[in-house]
């Protein structure tokens, strides 16, 4: 039996920049989906994925794309990677990841702790 060797790509690993995850950050900050956020940037939503995921390389043309149609200037995307800004904790994007992880019976003793507030 011939074995095949796979080819490696670039999407094969996980390489999350400080400018990776800066994206992804102004796009939480917008409340957009990944999806919503791909439409209104032009570019597919596995790109952005890949993009802010760090399984593609980043380049200029790339991240003025996504600062534009998320409404962010270079200046502002430079000062949170620098940290002359700093970038908030997304307590959000913390709690639904976690929500996530969790089985239904979990789930619904965290709905009754949400309900009250």
């Amino acid at each position: 039996m011939k074995t095949t060797k796979k080819k490696v790509r670039r999407s094969d690993h996980k390489i999350i920049t400080k400018e990776a995850s800066v994206l992804k950050y102004l796009r939480e900050s917008r409340k957009l989906s990944i999806r919503k956020a791909a439409k209104v940037i032009g570019i597919s939503d596995t790109k952005l994925n890949h993009t802010e995921n760090g399984r593609c390389d980043l380049n200029p043309t790339l991240i003025l794309k996504v600062l534009n149609g998320l409404g962010y200037s270079y200046e502002e995307f430079i000062a949170l990677v620098n940290k002359s800004v700093p970038l908030p904790e997304n307590t959000y994007a913390d709690c639904v990841e976690i929500l996530k992880r969790l089985d239904k019976e979990k789930l619904k003793t965290i709905n009754a702790i949400l309900e009250s507030f």
